[in-house]
């Protein structure tokens, strides 16, 4: 490819019409994003207030694998889900700032969502990342970098 015909990509890519309305695709990836960190961030917060019920809780819960699921959360500690909270709370801070077009949000989810993969190999001995959650987080990233262009 010439010099020439790489000067021209940029001046030859159509621009993008923009009415400032939110796609509709948009509007339900906040949506859905608003559920999971909101309501994430809100039991997170719990487990970490309510820590010493919790065992209780799972031996009185008919859980597949009740014992191994108590020695992981025993393992991570309260500090882990507050520090969990915090950052299921700027998640949410970013999807509401992304619902209103800001590009800031997009930064604050992208930190946050890659912070909670880090964070449970970190404090959970053992832990190893589920293949399920990179593949949400990286999908939901995507769909978001997809949408950049539309942000201020």
């Amino acid at each position: 490819m010439n010099e020439n015909n790489t000067e021209n990509i940029t001046e030859n890519t159509p621009e993008v019409k923009f009415n400032g309305k939110r796609p509709p695709g948009l509007t339900i990836l906040c949506i859905l994003s608003f559920i999971g960190s909101g309501g994430s961030a809100i039991s997170s917060f719990f487990v970490a207030g309510a820590f010493n019920l919790i065992p209780l809780a799972v031996k009185q819960t008919p859980v597949a694998d009740a014992e191994a699921l108590l020695k992981m959360i025993t393992t991570a500690g309260p500090l882990f889900f507050f520090f969990m909270g915090i950052l299921y709370l700027i998640s949410l801070a970013g999807a509401i700032y992304m619902f209103k077009l800001r590009k800031t949000g997009f930064h604050l989810y992208t930190v946050a969502q890659l912070c909670m993969l880090i964070l449970p190999s970190l404090m959970i001995s053992g832990f190893e990342l589920p293949v399920s959650n990179l593949l949400l987080t990286g999908s939901f990233i995507l769909a978001y970098a997809v949408n950049i262009r539309l942000f201020h």
